[in-house]
């Protein structure tokens, strides 16, 4: 799976997956058919990432083609992006605390053998293998396959969960600090306290059309925990000092078209800024 960075090629992705593929979206999305066969999912998100296209843009679009009710599956997946970016950005403590985490667990983890297999794609189960290689070969998985990785990663190879968003952030065109997190926590079982998620030889086997074998997993693996609570932290976005001269556009706000500022002349842009 193949993305050419272009606003053209995005539109051009977009459009082709309403008109030939959203019919099927709510039915096909959970399948993995392999990086060759992606014709059931959009491919949208690393343009949504960086900002090349929006959200709204993609579900206008697809209201122009479907109702509502035909489309909501597809609009739901759409803005599960825009939530976690909401919910983390009141809870910012949450991700300067895996930073922090992830400093301490990379040091503890440099030289541990089940770590450098995992990353490394060499452990006991080949579809982890496989999707290893393919993670970073084309710098995408699909939803369903990054769920049961992370699964694989924290309950069967019992690894933190820090290191395997890392290795996510690492290789995902897509990758985003929020929804990559947060999706982490989520299946670990600390996002929603005690509600984890399992991987499952059948689950698995069903939607790769059975491309695998041998997937020995733990599947009755109690959730992680984590003493640690996130209050909402009410932000100020006022900004009495507004620099009409110069404009920074970060590495998820690309699509400059799109923004009030189209027709103002600033002195200088300054991409990229973190």
């Amino acid at each position: 799976m193949k993305f050419e960075a272009s606003k053209a090629a995005a539109l051009n992705r977009l459009n082709n997956f309403v008109e030939k593929n959203l019919s099927e979206y709510s039915k096909l999305r959970n399948f993995d058919f392999g990086p060759e066969k992606r014709s059931n999912i959009s491919g949208l998100s690393p343009y949504i990432t960086h900002g090349i296209i929006n959200e709204k843009e993609v579900i206008e679009k697809s209201l122009s083609k479907f109702s509502f009710s035909k489309n909501e599956k597809f609009i739901q997946e759409v803005l599960w992006r825009t939530y976690w970016k909401g919910w983390l950005e009141l809870r910012p403590n949450v991700w300067t605390d895996y930073l922090v985490e992830l400093n301490k667990i990379r040091e503890e983890y440099k030289d541990n053998q089940n770590y450098k297999n995992a990353i490394d794609g060499k452990t006991n189960i080949e579809c982890f293998n496989f999707w290893v290689t393919e993670l970073k070969e084309n710098n995408y998985l699909h939803n369903h396959t990054r769920m049961w990785f992370a699964s694989i990663w924290i309950f069967t190879l019992e690894l933190p969960w820090q290191l395997g968003a890392e290795f996510f952030m690492q290789h995902l065109y897509d990758g985003d600090s929020a929804s990559n997190t947060l999706g982490w926590r989520w299946v670990a079982g600390i996002q929603t306290q005690g509600k984890h998620y399992l991987a499952s030889e059948w689950n698995i086997k069903k939607f790769t059309n059975n491309r695998f074998n041998n997937i020995k997993l733990n599947e009755n693996a109690p959730p992680k925990v984590s003493e640690k609570t996130y209050s909402i932290v009410k932000q100020d976005f006022s900004n009495k000092n507004i620099d009409d001269e110069n404009l920074f556009i970060f590495e998820n706000s690309l699509s400059f078209e799109t923004t009030d500022f189209q027709n103002h002349k600033f002195k200088k842009n300054l991409h990229n800024f973190k």
